[in-house]
């Protein structure tokens, strides 16, 4: 073998030699597992190790969304939300956040990728994407709180606005924030079908018409449609009970909507004797209706107070429904007869 031979025979076996080591570190490289899952410190962390000393001081919350703003503002009557006229907000909803952001704790590190955070309700909401960014202050320029939160299946998760790091949240859940309505006090009249002894309905079209409750909770027609045969047995019930579905999906205040006369007239009379008035109203091709409450002179003085509460939480106010709900408060006699 020449020199020239055996230099050459040298130089091939160093490249595969190389070839193979590197070969090896690459094999190597395969089994260690994502950074997100290597240990973090911060698991078992508080997320906001400071915010239970400052829970009491909150009085401005503001939540920015994909699909809508809103603030919750804390003031001498409670808590209100400005965009809807201040209306007040359940104040067990606030302290189920507050409660929650003092206690949160890291559990396990997420992805790190911004292509995957919409999966988990992280993206950027001023991007379009499906997270809530969460602010939460004294109202006077102090911040307590700021995080993106996502919320899916029951379980959050959170992340700093200027950090990647994705986190399954533990010790707590924040509530859902995409949706401001979730935040108010809408169970304006609580009724159930049992408490109804009858119901007048003056539709938006046809006849004015009276139901009356069965000894076995359904209803029938009052004279003078008594005798007239039912589409169905059932039929009554949809406007009978239209009042215990009450679910707003939007509120303002009733100067706002109630102008003019109403499209229908919806009066619930329950067996202690208050008389629930729900009249029907249309704005911007929506289906809203405002309530109120009275009694008679001979009205009981626990029925006299619960016509008093309804008329505090739900007179000022107008109710946006789903026309299958608006619809219910104005359903014609030809809906329930033949």
């Amino acid at each position: 073998m020449t020199s020239a031979s055996a230099a050459m025979r040298r130089r091939t076996l160093i490249i595969l030699a190389a070839a193979a080591g590197a070969s090896a570190l690459v094999g190597a490289a395969s089994f260690i597992p994502p950074a997100e899952e290597l240990p973090r410190s911060e698991v078992g962390q508080r997320v906001l190790p400071a915010f239970e000393s400052k829970a009491g001081l909150v009085s401005l919350i503001m939540v920015t969304t994909g699909e809508e703003n809103y603030h919750l503002v804390k003031n001498a009557d409670g808590w209100v939300m400005p965009e809807k006229g201040n209306y007040p907000v359940n104040p067990a909803r606030i302290r189920e956040l507050t409660d929650a952001l003092a206690f949160i704790t890291y559990a396990r590190p997420m992805t790190r990728d911004e292509k995957k955070f919409d999966r988990i309700g992280l993206g950027d909401p001023t991007a379009g994407g499906t997270g809530a960014l969460l602010e939460v202050g004294d109202g006077s320029g102090e911040n307590f709180a700021r995080l993106l939160a996502g919320y899916r299946d029951g379980r959050s998760y959170i992340r700093k606005p200027d950090d990647l790091q994705a986190w399954v949240v533990g010790n707590g859940v924040l509530p859902p924030l995409q949706r401001a309505m979730r935040w108010l006090d809408i169970d304006v009249a609580p009724l159930k079908p049992e408490d109804i002894a009858g119901v007048d309905v003056r539709p938006a079209q046809g006849p004015a018409y009276s139901l009356t409750a069965n000894t076995d909770s359904s209803f029938s027609l009052a004279p003078p449609y008594d005798a007239r045969p039912l589409v169905a047995t059932l039929a009554p019930t949809v406007p009978a009970e239209a009042l215990t579905r009450l679910s707003p999906i939007d509120v303002t205040p009733a100067t706002s909507i109630a102008i003019g006369a109403p499209v229908a007239e919806h009066i619930t009379r329950t067996k202690s004797g208050v008389f629930i008035v729900a009249r029907s109203w249309r704005k911007d091709d929506h289906g809203w209706i405002t309530i109120s409450a009275a009694t008679t002179d001979t009205a009981t003085p626990e029925a006299v107070e619960q016509a008093k509460a309804v008329n505090t939480k739900a007179a000022p106010w107008a109710f946006a429904l789903t026309e299958l709900d608006w619809g219910g408060f104005s359903t014609p006699l030809a809906a329930i007869v033949d």
